[in-house]
């Protein structure tokens, strides 16, 4: 069977697709190959600040659709944040190797940073885009995109489609044999699995998985059905299941796969159905996915900067957009900025532990620091949304720092951006 009857094999499966699945951009992808840019080589560090933004024309995506007026569909109108430009970011001081800067410089010249939207109750006191960037340009949001994979997983469990408690198995019966024979979706949502990969320096994720997933060239030789092909070489555990931290992307792959199980529709539909069309967004959404279908559930949402910051601010609204209607179980953003005992303890035993007290919870991090309890949603090479629930402020940013996971970066975020930024709105 070639690859467009998989994937369209795929979609039936689940029925009437709402989000639109597309191939790559040819016509981009031809202009990027004049610059030396391809497909194979397009999420390099070296080509990260020209191609983050434009991400998803270089793999297969769906479109998701914030809702388009005059369709015939309940659709809300984009929600308008008033301007309130109070911070003068040129004023508020960093300290960095050679001593003190302004905070658009350490961004832009240390951090590599793209965009920033800083929001607090429904007043934008900051934005600014470069790198050729506007306030309608998509970015690549890197693991940002497991939040989301999460937030619709607890709307499944509002529903009474997914139980959180029970075996990974029950919902992807395959999974028996692997790594996650013995897990329930809840460790595989906190990360608490300790699974075995081959992971490379810097990365949280086997090169084997991106291969699946068609991230940089298609393999529908290799692996017919995408993900799903990786997950059976995934055996053996490092740890007792459900004890240890250890941030791992596939366990976000197999939290998708167990949604989608669970609900009977693609990842995709979800979050056009679920969010994008609920919260008062400005702008269409990408998600990338593999050849036939499948999403990249842990890095493959392309988003706009401002539409992240308003997710903040209806997360730090207990899950209510602006209307004051429920988006996301309010029970659910409450477990995230209180915690529990099993993942207080795994944090501690994790290599993050030494950055910051927290802990990690259904695919979002709360953040101790500068005095700060901070929620965030975070992505490597400097994708941030930082939520403070004390101000409800909310700090939207994207970049493209040249490495994936160091601590510098971690440290400059959120040691440094986030706390002198909270500090000037508090003034």
């Amino acid at each position: 069977m070639n690859k467009t009857l998989l994937a369209l094999s795929l979609l039936v499966s689940f029925g009437t697709t709402a989000a639109d699945f597309q191939g790559r951009d040819a016509s981009f992808l031809e202009n990027a190959a004049q610059h030396m840019i391809s497909v194979e080589n397009y999420d390099s560090g070296e080509n990260a600040a020209s191609t983050f933004p434009h991400a998803y024309k270089f793999t297969h995506s769906y479109r998701i659709s914030h809702g388009l007026l005059g369709s015939g569909q309940d659709v809300l109108s984009p929600e308008i944040l008033k301007s309130d430009k109070q911070l003068d970011f040129s004023k508020i001081m960093i300290s960095d190797i050679d001593g003190q800067m302004d905070l658009n410089t350490f961004l832009r010249d240390r951090l590599k940073n793209h965009s920033m939207v800083v929001v607090t109750g429904d007043r934008l006191l900051h934005e600014h885009y470069w790198n050729n960037m506007d306030e309608h340009s998509t970015h690549l949001m890197m693991s940002i995109t497991k939040s989301f994979t999460s937030m619709v997983a607890a709307i499944a469990v509002s529903e009474g489609k997914l139980d959180m408690s029970k075996p990974v198995t029950h919902y992807l019966p395959e999974l028996k044999g692997t790594a996650w024979e013995t897990a329930s979706v809840q460790e595989v949502a906190d990360m608490r699995t300790s699974v075995i990969q081959e992971v490379s320096k810097h990365k949280s994720w086997d090169d084997r998985m991106t291969l699946s997933q068609s991230y940089n060239g298609d393999t529908a030789g290799d692996y017919p059905r995408g993900v799903t092909d990786y997950f059976p070489l995934v055996t053996q555990l490092e740890t007792e299941m459900g004890k240890k931290y250890t941030y791992q992307c596939v366990n976000t792959e197999v939290l998708g796969k167990v949604v989608e199980a669970a609900t009977g529709k693609i990842l995709a539909d979800l979050i056009e159905d679920n969010i994008w069309k609920k919260v008062g967004l400005e702008n269409d959404a990408y998600l990338m996915s593999d050849h036939v279908g499948g999403a990249v559930a842990s890095g493959g949402l392309n988003a706009a900067t401002k539409d992240m910051a308003r997710i903040g601010k209806m997360l730090m609204n207990d899950g209510k957009n602006y209307l004051g209607e429920q988006v996301i179980p309010s029970d659910f953003i409450s477990g995230l900025l209180q915690g529990d005992d099993n993942v207080r303890s795994a944090w501690k035993l994790s290599k993050e532990a030494s950055l910051a007290d927290g802990w990690y919870k259904d695919q979002f991090r709360l953040l101790n620091v500068g005095g700060h309890s901070i929620l965030a949603m975070v992505g490597i090479h400097g994708q941030v949304v930082a939520m403070d629930k004390a101000s409800g402020t909310v700090i939207a940013m994207n970049g493209a720092y040249p490495m994936t996971e160091t601590p510098r970066m971690a440290i400059s975020l959120f040691h440094k951006v986030i706390p002198a930024i909270l500090g000037a709105v508090e003034q």
